[in-house]
C-alpha cells in the first residue's frame, strides 16, 4: 500500500495498519477510494480538501473521516470538517425525506410534523364537507409540507402536500381510494393527485401546474373535486357493504371483513372464511352472493347515513364494522333501504338483520340502482381462513355480463362443430375464459361445458382413430395383395386418414406381418396442407439388405419438403409441409423402391 501512497511511507506503522486492515474489508471499493482520494486532493484549491470531498470518500468508499484527515496531512493539507458535518446533515435530512415519501408521490406526515402543527396553533381539517356532492368549496391554506420541513411557500413544479382549514375531497382511509381534482386560486390551479390523512390532517398532495406561479400559507383556495372520477368510486364502496350482507347470508354469521380496496375501476373485499372448518365455496355460492347484491341493486333501495354516539351504533341488530378497527366517537352509520334514525329508534328489532348496516366513513351512493349491475369476478384465498373476492359494477359489470353470455353462446356453438375443427376450438375457448373478466359463477359453468365438450372430443377422436386405423389396415392389406398378384416387390400406397400416423403404422405392421413386402403409406391434411409417411421393410427378409428404410423415407420427404429420422426395427415415418407434391413424392418412392430392388 506504500506504492500506493508514496507519501505516507514516514507513517507506515501509523497509518499502513489502518489501510491494510481498510483494505481487506473493502478490497476493490478501497483502491477506488485511493483513486479518488488522490484525484479530490490533487484539485484541492490552497490547503482545505472540502468537506464534500470527505463525506464522499465515507459515504460511498467507507473512509472514516481520521483516516481522511491522516491522509492529508501527510499531503499539507487539512480537512473542511463543518462542510463534512454539513454534507452528513444534509444527507439525514433527504433520507428522512424520502423516507416521508412514498412511492407515486404520496407524502407522509409522521407524529413529529402532526406535533408541529399543533404546536403552531393549527387545527385538524374540518372534512366533514366530503359528504356533499357536486359542489365546489371555499377554503384557506393553513400549512405546506414538502415531506421534510414545513414551508411558507411553493413554486410551481415542487411536489408538496397541502392542509387546508376544511375540505371536500375524501382522504383515502377505510378502504376507499382517494379523491382528485384541483385546489384553484388567484395562483393558479394545484394539481390534487393524493389526499392522505395524518393525525386528523388531511393532507392534499400534488404540484401547481404550469411553468410559472406560486402560492403561500394563508391563500384562499376553491376546492374542485373530479366528482366523475368519485362517482366511479361511490356504487363500488356501497357494493362492498351489499356483498358484506349477503357473504353472511350465503356462507353465515361467521363471516367478518378483514380488509376492502375501493377504487373507480374495481372492489376488493376480504373476508374471513376456513374451507376447512366452515366449507368450500363453490361456484353455487357465488351466484347466490352475487344474486343477492344484483337484487338490491334492482330494488331502488336508498342508502342513508347520519352520524351516532359510537355506543347507540353498536347496540344496532345486525350492525356490521371492521374487527380491530378503531372508529371516532360519534361514528358515521351507513344503513340500505332503512332510515339510520329507525335503526338507532329500536336497534334491537331483529327485522334490521335482514338488511345492509355498518359503520363507515366513506362515500357512497344515494341509490342502490346507480350501482346498475354487480359482477364478482374472482374468489379466491389469500392465507389462513382469508378469502378474497373482486367484483366491479356499473358498466363494467354489465359488460362483464354480458362477455359471459358470448363466451357461453360460444360454447355452445362449438359442440355443433366437426371434430377436425373442435380441438383447435376448444383450446382457443379455454384460453379466452382463462383470461376474460367475467362472472366468477359464469366462468365456472363455461369451464364445466367445456369440459363437456372435452370429453365428446376425446369420444369422437377415439371413435375416428379406430375408423382410422381399420380403414387403413384393411385399404393396405388389400393394396399388397394386388401388388403380389402383380407381381411387385413392394407396396406403396395413399390412404385418406388424415395426419394419423397411428394409423398408418398399424396398417404398415400388418403387411410387412402378413405379406412380408417393403411398404410406403402417404396421408395428407388438405386443411394444413402436411403429408404423413409411414414406411416399413421386413427385418428378415432379403430386400432390407437392399432397400433401407430411412433412406427410402427420406427420398420419398424430398418433394413433400419433410425430414424423418433414422428408422428402428424396419419402420421409419415423417411428415411433410407440402402435401400438393404427394404425387410426386409417390412416384419417386416407386423409382427408388424399384431401383434397389431389381
Amino acid at each position: 500500500m506504500g506504492d500506493v501512497f508514496p507519501e505516507l511511507k514516514q507513517h507506515e506503522v501509523r497509518i499502513g495498519d489502518i489501510i491494510a486492515a481498510e483494505e481487506a474489508s473493502f478490497g476493490k471499493t478501497l483502491v477506488k477510494g485511493i483513486e479518488k482520494f488522490k484525484k479530490a486532493a490533487q484539485d484541492v484549491q490552497g490547503r482545505i480538501l472540502s468537506g464534500q470531498d470527505a463525506f464522499i470518500l465515507w459515504d460511498t468508499y467507507g473512509f472514516p473521516l481520521d483516516l481522511t484527515q491522516l491522509m492529508v496531512e501527510e499531503r499539507g493539507l487539512i480537512v473542511d470538517v463543518e462542510g463534512f458535518n454539513n454534507a452528513m446533515d444534509e444527507a439525514r435530512e433527504k433520507s428522512r425525506s424520502a423516507r416521508n415519501k412514498q412511492a407515486g408521490g404520496a407524502i407522509i406526515m409522521d407524529a413529529d410534523a402532526t406535533s408541529a402543527l399543533l404546536r403552531k396553533g393549527v387545527s385538524t381539517t374540518d372534512d366533514s364537507f366530503k359528504f356533499i356532492w357536486f359542489q365546489d368549496h371555499e377554503s384557506v391554506i393553513k400549512a405546506i409540507y414538502t415531506g421534510s420541513e414545513f414551508v411558507e411557500s411553493v413554486s410551481a413544479g415542487d411536489d408538496v402536500g397541502i392542509v387546508l382549514e376544511s375540505t371536500s375531497f375524501y382522504a383515502e382511509q377505510g378502504g376507499q381510494i382517494f379523491d382528485t381534482g384541483s385546489l384553484d386560486g388567484s395562483f393558479g390551479s394545484f394539481q390534487v393527485c393524493n389526499v392522505q390523512i395524518f393525525g386528523g390532517f388531511v393532507l392534499h398532495i400534488g404540484s401547481l401546474s404550469g411553468m410559472t406561479g406560486k402560492f403561500s400559507v394563508g391563500a384562499k383556495v376553491t376546492c374542485k373535486v373530479d366528482y366523475d372520477r368519485r362517482r366511479l368510486i361511490a356504487p363500488n364502496h356501497t357494493c362492498t357493504h351489499m356483498l358484506n350482507f349477503a357473504l353472511r347470508e350465503v356462507l353465515g354469521d361467521h363471516v367478518d371483513q378483514k380488509g376492502s380496496i375501493v377504487l373507480p375501476e374495481k372492489l376488493r373485499f376480504d373476508f374471513s372464511h376456513d374451507p376447512n372448518r366452515d366449507g368450500a365455496i363453490n361456484a353455487d355460492h357465488l351466484r347466490k352472493i352475487e344474486s343477492i347484491v344484483n337484487e338490491q341493486i334492482k330494488a331502488e333501495l336508498d342508502v342513508y347515513s347520519k352520524e351516532a354516539t359510537l355506543a347507540e351504533a353498536k347496540r344496532i341488530n345486525g350492525l356490521r364494522a371492521v374487527f380491530g378497527e378503531v372508529y371516532p366517537d360519534p361514528v358515521r352509520v351507513v344503513a340500505i333501504g332503512r332510515k339510520v334514525e329507525e335503526l338507532l329508534a329500536n336497534p334491537e328489532n331483529r327485522e334490521w338483520s335482514s338488511i345492509s348496516s355498518e359503520l363507515c366513513g366513506g362515500t357512497h351512493i344515494t341509490n342502490t340502482r346507480e350501482a346498475k349491475a354487480f359482477a364478482l369476478l374472482s374468489e379466491e384465498g389469500i392465507a389462513k381462513g382469508v378469502r378474497r373476492i373482486t367484483a366491479v359494477t356499473t358498466e363494467s359489470a354489465l359488460k362483464a355480463m354480458e362477455l359471459g353470455d358470448l363466451l357461453l353462446q360460444e360454447v355452445d356453438d362449438a359442440s355443433k362443430m366437426e371434430v377436425n375443427l373442435l380441438d383447435k376450438k376448444v383450446a382457443s375457448l379455454k384460453t379466452s375464459v382463462d383470461s376474460a373478466s367475467n362472472p366468477a359463477a359464469k366462468k365456472a359453468d363455461i369451464r364445466a361445458k367445456i369440459a363437456q365438450l372435452q370429453n365428446q372430443l376425446k369420444k369422437a377422436q377415439k371413435k375416428i382413430a379406430e375408423q382410422n386405423m381399420q380403414k387403413a389396415v384393411t385399404i393396405a392389406i388389400e393394396l399388397a395383395e394386388l401388388a403380389t398378384k402383380e407381381g411387385k416387390t413392394f407396396c406403396i400406397s395413399r390412404i385418406d386418414v388424415g395426419l394419423d400416423a397411428a394409423a398408418l403404422r398399424e396398417a404398415v405392421s400388418k403387411v410387412i406381418q402378413q405379406k412380408e413386402m417393403p411398404v410406403m403409406v402417404f396421408s395428407i391434411d388438405e386443411i394444413t396442407n402436411k403429408a404423413v409417411v409411414y414406411a416399413g421393410v421386413p427385418e428378415k427378409s432379403e430386400s432390407i439388405k437392399r432397400l433401407e428404410v430411412s433412406e427410402w423415407l427420406t427420398k420419398a420427404l424430398g418433394p413433400l419438403k419433410g425430414k424423418c429420422g433414422r428408422g428402428k426395427g424396419g419402420l421409419a415415418t415423417g411428415q411433410g409441409t407440402d402435401a400438393s407434391r404427394v404425387n410426386e413424392a409417390i412416384d419417386l418412392a416407386t423409382s427408388f423402391a424399384s431401383m434397389k430392388l431389381r
